[in-house]
């Protein structure tokens, strides 16, 4: 009898380890391929603790860790974009072609998808009511990703401390963002291309030119009269071009004509660290000008601008110094060259918004504490403004 129940008791451990193991490769092989939903594939990771789960990380509201859903589960990843952007629809292409899959990530303006969403942006100029935003908090689950999307200045955005709270990343340009959504991306590139040669000073007669509307920018319009006043000529187009003595209005099909200038004056509305906007990119890059840049930011951080791309105002001494240079350059054919020469070695990159969402949110976001706070903070505008407000004065 003995004998008998000993052998009982030893099929009856063989059977239940058998079981277990049948068990553990059924949950990771279901989780692995997307069948377990993400709340209980959640709780049997953190039961067994597989390696199979460890591309599966589900956001932790409480200690706000590392990291977002790093979502590979071959399943469709929905972006609500919860408001409008300005009245319109947002800068945000999801028909951009990227380096990886991108089938799974889909966006969509429906409101009525708010509970299923992973990711919920919000566009700083339109934002909902703190009741609402409030009202949204409440019913949204532990996994949902909030992300706080703006490219304004920081003085021309609402402020942001009583919302921070909601947020777990923000969208935006510089580098202190959870996801850098800059005006215009740019690389190096891995081999020097020396095809690159050619001569962009021949052929322009003119100066510099700007094409200017918003007529609030005190520090841009004092920097443009002074340089006037020692012998930079500049040329002004649009509503603002009644406020300087020069304005142009020469046409190329029916647009702004910039061929036959030498430099474009990218001066930003508001001198805010990182806000470098479509005035250095466009207008002046793009048009093969060199840009004279007055803004907040670091010019020289690569991540932020070309280098040898652009005349950055405020590393002159003064004002006069930065004209003198700007007439040394107008007139020598070698030091103007010299100032395409990035060319060879740096590209405007085609990577689109889209695809850098959708690569920060397949790879996990290093989430912060307060970020719409740290992102945000007025110091990062008040301290160049304070900087511009002597240096304008240097003789």
């Amino acid at each position: 009898m003995e004998i008998f129940q000993w052998k009982t008791f030893f099929i009856f451990c063989c059977f239940s380890i058998a079981f277990f193991i049948y068990i553990c490769f059924y949950f990771t092989t279901s989780i692995k391929h997307g069948i377990l939903e993400p709340s209980f594939a959640n709780i049997v990771k953190q039961v067994l603790n597989t390696k199979d789960l460890k591309n599966y990380r589900i956001f932790n509201r409480e200690n706000n860790q590392k990291t977002e859903k790093s979502l590979y589960l071959n399943r469709t990843i929905l972006i609500l974009l919860y408001t409008s952007f300005f009245g319109d629809k947002w800068p945000i292409d999801s028909s951009s072609k990227c380096n990886f899959e991108t089938s799974n990530f889909q966006m969509t303006y429906n409101k009525d998808l708010y509970h299923r969403s992973d990711v919920v942006m919000f566009h700083s100029r339109n934002m909902p009511s703190i009741q609402e935003l409030e009202s949204l908090s409440n019913i949204r689950s532990k996994e949902q990703l909030w992300i706080y999307f703006t490219m304004e200045s920081i003085y021309n955005s609402p402020g942001v401390d009583n919302i921070d709270k909601y947020f777990n990343a923000t969208a935006s340009y510089g580098t202190d963002t959870d996801i850098p959504l800059p005006y215009r991306y740019h690389g190096k590139l891995l081999k020097t291309d020396e095809r690159i040669d050619k001569d962009y000073f021949s052929n322009k007669s003119k100066m510099v030119a700007w094409m200017v509307s918003n007529c609030n920018g005190d520090a841009r319009n004092k920097l443009a009269s002074k340089l006037i006043s020692f012998g930079v000529d500049i040329e002004v187009l649009g509503s603002c071009s009644v406020n300087f003595p020069k304005q142009f209005s020469s046409k190329c099909s029916g647009k702004p004509c910039l061929d036959d200038f030498k430099f474009y004056f990218s001066a930003e509305n508001s001198l805010c660290d990182g806000y470098i906007t479509e005035k250095y990119w466009y207008n002046g890059l793009d048009n093969n000008l060199i840009p004279i840049v007055l803004g907040g930011s670091n010019y020289s951080d690569p991540r932020l601008a070309v280098p040898g791309s652009f005349i950055d105002a405020m590393s002159f001494d003064s004002p006069k110094a930065l004209a003198d240079y700007i007439l040394d350059v107008s007139s020598n054919s070698t030091k103007y060259n010299s100032y395409f020469r990035w060319k060879k070695n740096w590209q405007l990159d085609s990577s689109s918004s889209f695809c850098m969402l959708c690569d920060k949110i397949r790879n996990g976001l290093n989430l912060r504490k307060n970020p719409l706070i740290k992102t945000m903070h007025i110091e990062k505008c008040i301290r160049p403004q304070e900087k511009f407000n002597i240096w304008i004065n240097n003789n």
